[in-house]
């Protein structure tokens, strides 16, 4: 037990400096994802108002040979008029011509008001295009400044992560389990003794309990107020020889 109590102390060293180098970063990962996904929208309106103005474009172009062609298919369609046999034939060419009309005058309105729209459109897109932009070098700012310090951490992280796992290895997977377990409550599930208090809530501990974690060292002990796995300053880890012995 004194062993696996030593390597618990480890561990919780070794969070400890993760756990820092973690709160370093701040909410910068979380800002990050904000900031992108305000581009992603901002894009796909940019992307529309665009595609708006591009139809128009089309519109312009094609009309005329759709308003000729829709000319010369009502011409035909009121020649076959005066060849029908009867007026339900005559009823459903009359049909056809009154919406080829009415699509040739939605048309001519189409063309008459796209002018103004595309004027309405391209302001827009200006507006768009430079909160695009804006909401953009901010992004990049951001990813930088998540860049430069991830950089920083990087051999830290590695290191500190590398030597987690060796201590894991070696860990009973019950106390593992357990301590992993106080992790969700407290960041530092397990922790010193100093000045007769426990060094995670400050509650005392009494001095019978004390010397019976010195003495005693074939069970785990933990403070009766907040549930931290307990040690003796003794058992307390120095991180760079740590990280020394580890290397």
């Amino acid at each position: 037990m004194e062993e696996q109590l030593q390597l618990l102390a480890q561990l919780a060293a070794v969070d400890a400096e993760l756990d820092e180098l973690h709160d370093e970063l701040g909410d910068l990962p979380n800002e990050v994802k904000k900031i992108e996904k305000v581009v992603r929208a901002k894009q796909e309106a940019v992307d529309a108002t665009k595609q708006a103005i591009a139809d128009i474009h089309h519109l312009r172009g094609t009309a005329h040979v759709t308003i000729q062609e829709n000319q010369d298919k009502e011409q035909r369609l009121a020649q076959q008029q005066f060849q029908v046999k009867n007026n339900r034939e005559f009823d459903a060419i009359t049909k056809e011509i009154e919406h080829l009309k009415q699509e040739r005058i939605d048309l001519d309105e189409r063309l008459r008001i796209s002018g103004v729209t595309e004027e309405n459109l391209t302001a827009t897109l200006q507006q768009q295009q430079a909160e695009l932009d804006e909401v953009h070098a901010k992004l990049v700012d951001k990813e930088k400044a998540l860049e430069l310090l991830s950089g920083d951490q990087n051999d830290d992280l590695r290191r500190f992560i590398a030597l987690r796992l060796k201590i894991i290895a070696k860990l009973d997977d019950t106390l593992e389990a357990e301590y992993e377990r106080i992790r969700t409550f407290h960041n530092e599930a397990a922790v010193a003794v100093r000045r007769n208090s426990c060094n995670g809530c400050y509650s005392a501990i009494p001095s019978q309990r004390i010397m019976e974690m010195k003495y005693q060292r074939d069970k785990l002990y933990t403070c009766e107020s907040c549930g931290r796995i307990l040690f003796t300053e003794d058992v307390a880890v120095d991180i760079e020889q740590l990280l020394e012995a580890a290397e």
